[in-house]
């Protein structure tokens, strides 16, 4: 894999805008020295920007929100059937909105700042690559965020870290965002295609640059691949412009190279010397999940799927079997029972430091293809599904391959693969809506918990797969799954002003607005 992020995990404590440039190409010393932190530049800056808790598998993220909140709501975990099961744990979804507005967004907001101050002319043509590429990964991050809440303060937010002025942020529309950051990749998208930076500056950006190693043809390819997924995101809601989209982008790969193999995963790597030291993934799966019933029993275990070994574990009987989300917690803790249930494998998942933190992959690219094809033409669908099918087992074969912990799963042979393939319950066939059932599964079974809120995303979006979710009469709040996460508490008291504009919308049952199924 190429894509590395070069960091000491003792490093990340201490502090959010003040950091240094030093000479060595690692995030502890391109970050934040407290020694020698007097001024922020622009690429230290940017590298902390990919200091990010939910993107890196840290033990808050997964423990608290994307394991029990999103996990659950997209039944990428196994759950028991209780009292609130649905309701949201408001201070957990409170530090997802800070981590968002405090992390991503102030950190870039400093790089543009100081971008914006530059007066020399080739300075600031040197340095364009951190604030295009940074809006980039920024853009992926506040469509999340539009994901999860609908409307979001984005234009004005931020105010303090560019201006120095404190400044209540107004709400976006977030399918106002969607627009302008689909146009707006497109044009980062043909910038990147041209530029030509001098050696100086490429060499630094190279330095600071964690995700995709300063390389502007990888950069490009998971600008366009973003494009793509948004595209495909609102295709529901504006057919006509997302197909428009989708089709300039497939048709042209020249000009909008996509992410195609494994090796171009959009990833923090952790590996070799870059192993978490603090066990997050380890801690954050803390009490390893159940392993999904739909998933495993409707989905992957009847078609013989070749990653349920390095997806889940056999349980006393030499099988995987699930928690049936009807079963209440007593019941599945009885004796008699408690054993026979399986979890997340710990070689790959619950165990495993080195698991990357995932940003895109080429099999989800892949299975956008694929959909394109299947609803517009174009393309082999059939060719492209498939392709993501392999892709997703090469990745988890591969993941679970550079775990220390325990034993590792031979890759399966490429028969037992094409076997698999054929099998009626996997095989795309004539019905258009069978294929895009069959796609959006499959898009879901790769997403798994690691990915809970594309899964989450993209389960509201096609209403496949055709999970069931017991209604809860416990709760009066949320009786059933939401379709949106509530704005926390401090947003509603400290920027009420601008939060009456979409007090009205602030439910469970607003749908985000490419939600339409």
């Amino acid at each position: 894999m190429k894509k590395t992020v070069k960091y000491k995990i003792g490093f990340f404590a201490a502090i959010l805008l003040v950091v240094t440039s030093c000479k060595k190409s690692d995030f502890n010393n391109n970050y934040y020295n407290p020694e020698t932190a007097v001024q922020g530049s622009i690429g230290s800056l940017y590298a902390g920007m990919f200091d990010n808790p939910r993107v890196i598998p840290r033990y808050w993220n997964l423990y608290t929100f994307l394991i029990p909140v999103l996990g659950e709501y997209s039944q990428t975990t196994g759950y028991t059937n209780g009292s609130k099961i649905y309701e949201q744990p408001v201070n957990y979804t409170q530090d997802r909105w800070n981590d968002y507005y405090t992390g991503t967004m102030a950190r870039f907001r400093e790089v543009e700042k100081l971008y914006n101050g530059l007066t020399d002319t080739a300075e600031k043509n040197g340095n364009l690559l951190y604030l295009e590429t940074g809006r980039v990964y920024l853009y992926d991050q506040t469509a999340q965020m539009v994901d999860m809440f609908g409307d979001i303060p984005f234009t004005t937010a931020g105010q303090l870290n560019a201006t120095g002025n404190i400044e209540l942020a107004k709400y976006d529309k977030g399918k106002d965002l969607y627009d302008f950051i689909l146009k707006d990749l497109k044009r980062i998208s043909d910038y990147l295609a041209s530029a030509t930076p001098l050696a100086f500056y490429t060499n630094q950006f190279q330095k600071y640059d964690f995700l995709n190693g300063g390389s502007l043809l990888q950069w490009r390819k998971y600008t366009n691949s973003l494009r793509l997924r948004l595209a495909m995101r609102t295709s529901y809601v504006d057919e006509n412009t997302a197909k428009t989209i989708a089709q300039e982008i497939l048709g042209n790969a020249t000009q909008y190279p996509l992410v195609e193999t494994v090796d171009e995963n959009v990833q923090v790597k952790l590996t070799g010397n870059l192993i978490s030291t603090s066990n997050d993934i380890r801690e954050g799966f803390g009490i390893n999940p159940f392993a999904p019933g739909y998933m495993v029993d409707t989905v992957m275990r009847p078609a013989g799927d070749p990653r349920l070994p390095v997806y889940f574990t056999t349980n006393k009987k030499w099988r995987v079997s699930r928690v049936p989300n009807t079963w209440t917690a007593s019941r599945v803790s009885d004796s008699t029972s408690a054993n026979y249930f399986s979890r997340y494998d710990s070689a790959t998942f619950s165990q495993n430091n080195k698991f990357p933190g995932i940003v895109l992959t080429s099999a989800e690219v892949s299975f956008m293809k694929a959909e394109a094809y299947e609803r517009w033409g174009g393309g082999d669908a059939k060719a492209a599904y498939e392709d993501g099918i392999r892709k997703s087992i090469q990745y988890y074969y591969y993941i679970n391959s550079i775990s220390d912990f325990s034993s590792h799963d031979a890759m399966p042979a490429d028969n037992a693969i094409t076997l698999f393939l054929a099998n009626p319950s996997i095989a795309l066939g004539t019905d258009r809506q069978a294929n895009l059932a069959k796609i959006a599964t499959q898009k879901w079974v790769d997403f798994n918990v690691m990915q809970a809120q594309q899964a989450w995303a993209e389960w509201r979006r096609t209403g496949y797969p055709a999970l069931h979710f017991p209604p809860d009469p416990s709760s009066v709040l949320s009786p059933n799954v939401p379709y949106r996460l509530l704005y926390p508490s401090n947003e509603r008291i400290l920027n009420a002003v601008n939060y009456e504009t979409v007090k009205g919308s602030d439910n469970i049952t607003t749908k985000v607005f490419w939600d339409v199924k």
